[in-house]
């Protein structure tokens, strides 16, 4: 009897150890999954971001206080929000253009965006480009609002300026 309860303790145990080992699986994916996305700090008006695995500069932000997240890309030369979310955002389409992207030449359309926020930063009546996509939330922030901004890049991360 007395060995079967030991076996019985060692099963328990075992099923124990497995299912903590699946934890702690689950938090290290979790955590790496949440570093990989990158990060930003802001401090004294200057934005710091850290890239993303795949090494784009990635920054939350607003589309006429709708949240968003911005990719920023400084071969954009607009704003360009995928089709549903502009959709979903309620901007119009107002002239039809031919964008040369990086894939192909693709048809979009012209809007404004009546306020544009990212860090601590608001933009107004900022020019943009809705483009063909199903991509729910995430933007291109181009060089038309970047320029208005001092960039440099330092240790690897992106520095925004105004």
């Amino acid at each position: 009897m007395d060995n079967n309860q030991y076996s019985h303790s060692g099963r328990i145990m075992f099923i124990i150890m497995w299912v903590f080992f699946f934890f702690l699986l689950i938090v290290f994916f979790y955590y790496a999954d949440s570093a990989s996305e990158g990060s930003y700090h802001v401090q004294n008006g200057t934005v710091t971001i850290k890239p993303d695995s795949n090494g784009h500069y990635r920054i939350a932000g607003s589309i006429n206080s709708e949240k968003v997240e911005f990719i920023v890309d400084t071969g954009a030369t607009l704003v360009a929000i995928p089709q549903t979310l502009a959709k979903r955002l309620e901007l119009k389409g107002r002239y039809p253009i031919l964008l040369q992207t990086a894939n192909g030449n693709i048809s979009g359309s012209l809007t404004r965006i009546q306020k544009l926020t990212f860090a601590n930063f608001k933009l107004y009546n900022v020019k943009a480009v809705i483009i063909p996509g199903n991509d729910d939330t995430m933007v291109l922030l181009g060089m038309n609002v970047l320029e208005q901004f001092n960039l440099s890049q330092q240790n690897k991360q992106l520095i925004i300026k105004k």
